[in-house]
């Protein structure tokens, strides 16, 4: 916003060129906008039509932000590394080293492999390193969470404190009076449905079924037959579908309210 004050004058300014030239300059490249996904409130909802991918930065001292506001959006770093922010998150970084963030919020991470350079992320009570890989931290309440999808992560809640190695498939959580965090025996795949926009249920009861949706969504619901489960894939884009298909598939009724 500095850039844009300075540089301003009337008649004259043209914002998309102040954009592509701090972009130029800081080594940042803004990945298209793609799906709105639908867990956030109903006033967003509404308005999906007409959303358009925000990006937000701001050069303070040689720091560089990065943020998403009502959808989920993607950057790639100027080390190469991919990351897709959920809504109401951002990251922050060094201009000098990109490859130490901070994160406010929840993201998931492809990181370009680099075996001199570690990729590191620090947030209010938890820490994270990786060389390169691909995995979700969510810092954005009092419990901090880490879900691997492939490579390997050290997970602690500082960087000089104890912590877990996980790799593919696994998953942490540390709590605010913990220590070392602790591995889940039973990931939650749908854990990153926000990223990978679509739900994963095996055999899975439709009362945790629910719970899942209600979570994304921020919705609640009630139905008839709680114990009957549910497999199969599921899109998020449309929550109402989503309702449609389980209804035709386990023979409930569920009402969203």
């Amino acid at each position: 916003m500095d850039f844009v004050l300075k540089h301003y004058q009337e008649g004259k300014f043209d914002t998309q060129k102040a954009i592509d030239r701090f972009n130029e300059t800081h080594g940042i490249v803004q990945k298209p906008c793609r799906r709105v996904l639908p867990w956030v409130s109903g006033m967003v909802a509404a308005a999906a039509a007409v959303v358009l991918c925000v990006f937000l930065f701001r050069s303070n001292d040689q720091q560089i932000q990065l943020m998403a506001s009502a959808e989920v959006q993607e950057f790639v770093l100027p080390d190469g590394s991919e990351i897709t922010l959920a809504p109401g998150s951002r990251l922050t970084y060094s201009k000098k080293s990109p490859r130490n963030t901070r994160l406010e919020g929840k993201a998931f991470f492809e990181v370009a492999r680099d075996e001199a350079v570690p990729f590191e992320i620090t947030s209010d009570g938890a820490f994270v390193r990786v060389l390169g890989t691909k995995f979700m931290v969510d810092a954005g309440s009092s419990v901090k969470e880490v879900y691997v999808t492939e490579g390997k992560v050290l997970f602690a809640k500082s960087s000089d404190a104890e912590g877990v190695i996980l790799t593919k498939d696994m998953q942490a959580t540390l709590s605010p009076d913990g220590n070392v965090p602790v591995v889940m025996m039973e990931p939650d795949v749908n854990s990153i449905a926000w990223q990978r926009g679509s739900f994963i249920f095996d055999k899975t009861p439709l009362k945790e079924v629910l719970e899942t949706l209600s979570e994304h969504y921020k919705v609640s619901f009630a139905a008839t037959d709680l114990d009957k489960q549910l497999s199969g894939e599921f899109y998020a884009e449309d929550l109402d579908l989503i309702i449609s298909l389980i209804e035709s598939a386990l023979d409930v009724h569920i009402i969203k309210r």
